[in-house]
């Protein structure tokens, strides 16, 4: 990982819807089992229109924060919890030299 790589994860955080549909997806992306959660789900479960879920889901899955799978009509989203820890470990590694 690089510090163009890590920035680019982060930036997907740096807002707080976006943060928050992390929170929602997160629990849904364990396991292979998983397809992850709906997009309809993700925007019952926080209250966010269409399309402005969309365009977030976009930016997230663009920036290597969510993955996505389409099962029949729906499209799933699952966190890639794997890329999320590999940066945070970074970060720490970088700034706190652990």
């Amino acid at each position: 990982m690089d510090t163009n790589a890590a920035a680019k994860l982060l930036s997907a955080l740096g807002q707080t819807t976006r943060f928050d549909i992390l929170r929602v997806v997160a629990p849904h992306s364990r396991g292979q089992e998983s397809h992850g959660l709906p997009a309809g789900d993700i925007g019952r479960a926080l209250g966010i229109p269409p399309a402005t879920l969309s365009f977030h889901l976009k930016e997230m899955t663009y920036k290597g924060l969510l993955s996505q799978s389409r099962f029949g009509r729906s499209v799933y989203y699952r966190a890639d919890i794997e890329a999320l820890l590999d940066t945070l470990d970074y970060l720490v590694s970088e700034v706190c030299g652990s």
